[in-house]
This record gives structure tokens, sequence and C-alpha cells, in this order.
């Protein structure tokens, strides 16, 4: 008797956060995406040696991937009650397609495929995913984007470098490039250096794809 009402209290409690959870999920707006939140900046140095710093919201990339068309919250309950173990195995799939799908071209070069890639392990991505869910719940128009992390890859052409042109995966939408050369000197000790220009020139080299 005493474990026959144990396991309708359990049931009970279960439910009433089963109800919980989709009452938040019913009542909580889904923020509007105003701005694209993938970027990426291209940092070209002498040699054709090229640097890359990403900057994923995985929370929309991971949601792309895996539930178009469902909740941004509805996706992000699915994603952290996958146990570590097949969140990681999924989560290195879309990783490959990430790398495969970026590329860069220099000059009138074939494209190029980075290597050394670094950045967040599925442990650091899943636990942010958790934190950007309980965000939206609290405030579903101000919440923090918590999964947006940063990752880093580099290439080499072999050759100097005079233009640039750079391939990312569609699942990032809409992503902002900017792309810069380092202007870099030795200052003398106690001195000023000579005149660095941050002139902005006719075609700027960030521009926000449509």
């Amino acid at each position: 008797m005493l474990n026959s009402r144990k396991r309708r209290v359990g049931l009970g409690v279960c439910g009433a956060a089963a109800l919980l959870v989709a009452t938040l999920l019913a009542a909580t707006p889904i923020a509007a995406h105003e701005l694209s939140e993938a970027s990426a900046t291209l940092v070209v140095r002498d040699g054709g040696y090229v640097q890359l710093r990403l900057q994923i919201p995985w929370a929309d990339v991971l949601h792309t991937a895996w539930m178009p068309g469902r909740p941004m919250q509805e996706f992000l309950v699915v994603a952290t009650s996958k146990s570590r173990s097949d969140f990681a195995k999924q989560f290195a799939t879309v990783e490959q397609t990430i790398q495969r799908g970026t590329r860069l071209v220099a000059d009138a070069s074939a494209p190029v495929a980075f290597g050394r890639w670094q950045g967040a392990t599925a442990d650091e991505v899943y636990d942010a995913l958790k934190r950007e869910l309980m965000s939206r719940l609290a405030d579903g128009v101000r919440f923090e984007h918590s999964s947006r992390l940063s990752v880093t890859a580099e290439v080499t052409t072999g050759h100097e470098i005079a233009a640039v042109r750079l391939q990312l995966p569609a699942s990032f939408g809409p992503s902002l490039l900017t792309v810069y050369r380092p202007d870099e000197r030795w200052v003398k000790s106690g001195e000023l250096s000579a005149p660095v220009n941050v002139a902005r020139r006719s075609t700027s080299s960030a521009a926000r794809t449509p």
C-alpha cells in the first residue's frame, strides 16, 4: 500500500514537471532573430598564412541540423535531454559538416580547406545549450546567447595573397565577414610609433551578406 502511494506521488511529480515545461514552452515567445549571430574573421598574414575565427551560435546551427521547423525551446529541451555520449556523436557529425563546408579562395586559386580546428568540446556546447534554455525560459525576449562560442582554424596557401573569398556552411545563415591584414611594426622604447593609417577605404573589408 505504501509503495503504491509512493508510485502515485512520483507519477504526480513527474506529470507536474512535464506540465510545467509544456506550459513554459507554450507561454514563452520565441525571440526574433533580428541579426545573424554567426560571424567570421579572417586575418591574412605574409606568406599566404590565413587565420580564421568563427563565432558559432550552436543553438541555431544544431536546431537547423536536427529539428528544423520546430520551436527553438522544444529543440533545446530535446537536445539537452540526450545522453552526453549520444549528443557528442551527433555533434561530431555537425562539426565535420561545418569543417567541410568552410572554404577559402585566395586570388584565383582553387578553394582550400582549413586545418588545425580548435573550439568548444561537445560537453561544453551541451552545457551552453542548457544555460541558453534556462535563459530563454526565464525571458524569451532578452535571453542570453550562451551557445555562441568561438572556433578557430588556419591555412597556408603557399603564396602571397592579394584578395580572399570565404564560403561558409548554409546552416550558418547570413553571416558577418571581417577581413584584415595586421600592420605590425616595432615601437622604440618611450617613443611614438610612426603613423598608422586607419582611414576607412571606399570598399569596406567588412560586409554583411544579404
